[in-house]
């Protein structure tokens, strides 16, 4: 059995408030139950340079710390810095998406020394796929992702693709934070959501060719995808090959944050096939439906979890 959890942390950085990060250690330990896998959006860099790669150790190492005084595991993370304003979101935040994972469960064979712009590729060795880079990103000098005025695209967040090993075989997680919903008028909507569906197809395309090599790898697409079920954006992305985890849930409680006082299912988990046999999700709603007099938010979107048995 393995778990794995997607959690937008809200422009986390490592000067947040003490009580936020304690918070957030609670989170992950009380109500994800130690996820062996946590894959994370929206952490800061560690300082808001103009140039160059902006890494963000301090922040992860802030959160790790009170997970660990919350009563959990010493977790590793993993990363590739982003360039400065590259990236988009939160002006001088250089928000990026990364991966904890618990040493004690899972590893990461690490390969390669990738930069903010190299681009992770599939090789095919000893009859499975595996990651050129290790960590890698996603196609990160297309378009989609670096933007372009001619389609009135932005610098959006690249994806990441991480190989780990988990009870002796391989599993393949692509996180992602796809290009935001929000827009002041209706052209900016209609820009956002090709540049989002171009993303989709890109980090789908990659997908498949792991499956590809290996119709039986276990690949895990997930993250913040800034759509909802049955949006164009989730049946680019499920294309008949990955099924979304979500679908699973009573429309009731399938939601991850409120817009407003409306829900939406903007943080979502898909599965390959190999994956899907008695795996199970929950979202625990601390964001979007906060006890009145209970502690404060700590981020605006709810953390998913999922739990997969072992092929």
């Amino acid at each position: 059995m393995l778990t794995i959890a997607t959690f937008n942390l809200c422009n986390l950085s490592a000067t947040a408030p003490p009580a936020r990060l304690a918070r957030l250690g609670e989170i992950v330990v009380e109500a994800l139950g130690t996820p062996d896998i946590l894959a994370v959006q929206e952490i800061a860099a560690d300082s808001p340079a103009m140039t160059g790669p902006v890494p963000a150790d301090a922040t992860y190492q802030s959160l790790i710390v009170a997970i660990s005084h919350a009563g959990g595991p010493a977790y590793e993370f993993r990363e590739i810095p982003p360039l400065a304003r590259q990236d988009g979101g939160m002006a001088g935040a250089n928000i990026r998406v990364g991966l904890l994972f618990n040493p004690a469960r899972v590893s990461c064979p690490d390969r390669g020394q990738a930069g903010p712009e190299d681009r992770a590729g599939i090789l095919f060795s000893d009859g499975q796929p595996r990651l050129t880079l290790n960590p890698g990103r996603i196609d990160p000098r297309h378009p989609a992702f670096t933007g372009d005025e001619h389609r009135h695209w932005a610098p959006s967040r690249k994806p990441l693709a991480v190989e780990l090993t988990w009870e002796g075989r391989r599993l393949f997680l692509l996180i992602c934070h796809l290009k935001s919903m929000r827009s002041s008028i209706r052209r900016e909507a209609d820009y956002a959501k090709k540049q989002r569906h171009v993303q989709a197809e890109i980090v789908r395309d990659f997908a498949a060719n792991l499956l590809v090599c290996d119709p039986q790898a276990a690949v895990v697409l997930l993250g913040d995808l800034n759509d909802v079920p049955g949006s164009k954006t989730l049946k680019l992305l499920k294309d008949g090959l990955f099924h979304n985890l979500l679908d699973d849930v009573p429309p009731q409680h399938c939601y991850t944050r409120r817009h407003g006082r409306e829900p939406q299912a903007l943080d979502h988990i898909l599965v390959s096939p190999a994956l899907r046999r008695g795996a199970t999700l929950r979202i625990p709603h601390l964001h979007s439906d906060p006890v009145p007099g209970g502690p404060e938010p700590a981020s605006d979107h709810d953390p998913v979890v999922a739990v997969l048995q072992a092929a």
